[in-house]
Formats: structure tokens, C-alpha cells, sequence
């Protein structure tokens, strides 16, 4: 964080403006995961049609930074969010914004989220509708790659669970054909694009229903053209 202060001379008299700055790295967390997702896009397009490779570690190891940055943003917002008390300023005073961002920062993602909603506009968050459902699928992966404990083959038990909940929402890669989604088949391009997608109607979606303009309006061309496609 940075100070600006201005000094000013008029009629003998001094005015002094101070400015405060900060850091937000939602955004680029996000413009970070479209760049992998367009190298997976390319690593696949070069190398469709053979069998499973060394690229392949490649298509994994990007296929890794979309799925931890997506869900570094969408956790990125949230912090913002009660940092700059965006969303709870209509709920409650800035004292207890602050207060509230202390009791809320251990809560996973999808709790701050629901809180904030439930402050400022009286709604809780649906975990029904299409988008929060994605989300909390993308957020179980995102955990699942971070806290990874290996299961072997033939006696999957979490793996399975997680693959069940995966499975439908993005074409599995196509090197993998025989494996099951988790814990590798799903780092593919189709998961990268579904990823992405995912965190931006995420946030759309929480702020429609918070009735503000998404944050993420102004960057959807920038956010398209970083990725490779319509996002």
C-alpha cells in the first residue's frame, strides 16, 4: 500500500490531499489461468491424433495453473470484496465491515460469498442453480490437486467421488481416454475452457444477485483474447 499526498499553496493558505493504493490480484489470477488455458490449446492442437506422450506433462502442468489461479481469483474476490466493503456497505456500517472481514477470512469460498449476500441484500447463496453448483465443483478439484493423496487404480474411493461430480461438465483429455476423470484424464482443454467460464458466471452471477454490475464487465474482451476463445 502507498500514500499520495498533495501539496497546495492558494492565498496563503496550504491544502494537503492524501490518496491511499492497494494491490487486488483477482484479475490476474484470472488473466493468468487464460494464458495456460491457450498454451493447453495449443499443446492439443499440435499433437492431435498421436497416443499419450511427454506432452501430455505439459497439458497437466497448465491444465494445474487453471485450476489453482481460477479459484485463486474467485477466493481473491471474495477478500476484495470485504476489504473494500464493496458489497457490505449497504448492509452494515464500515466498523463492522472490518469486523466481519476478520470473522469470515477462515470460511471457505463459497460461505464469504453467501454471508456477503445475505448482509447486503437479504438473499442467501442458491447452491441449486447451475452456477454455484460449477463453482463448487471447480473449488473441489482446485482442493483435491492442492491437497493431493494418490489412491491406487483399482480402489478408488475420494478419486471416484470426485470424477462422478466432474463427469458431464467438460470433455476429459482425449490421451487418457481410458482413465477415469481423477486424478489425471481431466486436465484437458475443454476443462481449462469450462474453468474459466465457470469463475466468470460465478461472478456475474453473485453480483447480479447483489444487484451490482460484475467486476468482471470491463475485462471480457481482454479475458477472450488471452484465452483463445469466447469467453
Amino acid at each position: 500500500m502507498t500514500e499520495l499526498h498533495i501539496h497546495a499553496n492558494a492565498a496563503n493558505a496550504n491544502f494537503t490531499a492524501t490518496g491511499r493504493t492497494c494491490t487486488n490480484l483477482a484479475l490476474h489470477h484470472l488473466f493468468a489461468a487464460c494464458r495456460f488455458s491457450a498454451r493447453v490449446r495449443e499443446i492439443e492442437f499440435a499433437n492431435a491424433g498421436q497416443p499419450f506422450g511427454s506432452f501430455w506433462e505439459e497439458i497437466l502442468q497448465n491444465s494445474l495453473g487453471v485450476a489453482t489461479l481460477s479459484v485463486a481469483a474467485l477466493e481473491s474476490y471474495a477478500n476484495e470484496m470485504y476489504f473494500e466493503g464493496a458489497v457490505l456497505r449497504r448492509g452494515v456500517n464500515s466498523i463492522a465491515s472490518v469486523e466481519l472481514a476478520n470473522l469470515v477470512d477462515r470460511e471457505s469460498i463459497l460461505k464469504k460469498y453467501s454471508l456477503a449476500l445475505s448482509i447486503s441484500v437479504g438473499k442467501k447463496l442458491d447452491f441449486g442453480v447451475t452456477e454455484v453448483q460449477n463453482a463448487d465443483a471447480l473449488i473441489r478439484l482446485r482442493n483435491a490437486v492442492v491437497h493431493f493423496r494418490p489412491e491406487w487404480f483399482d480402489e478408488q474411493d475420494k478419486h471416484r467421488k470426485l470424477s462422478n461430480i466432474l463427469q458431464h461438465k467438460f470433455e476429459p483429455s482425449t490421451f487418457l481416454a481410458s482413465e477415469p476423470v481423477f486424478p489425471r484424464a481431466w486436465a484437458s482443454h475443454s476443462f481449462t475452457v469450462w474453468a474459466l467460464k465457470t469463475t466468470i458466471a460465478f461472478v456475474d452471477h453473485y453480483y447480479l444477485e447483489a444487484g451490482l454490475q460484475s467486476v468482471l464487465l470491463p475485462f471480457r474482451t481482454q479475458l477472450s483474447d488471452l484465452s483463445s476463445v469466447a469467453l
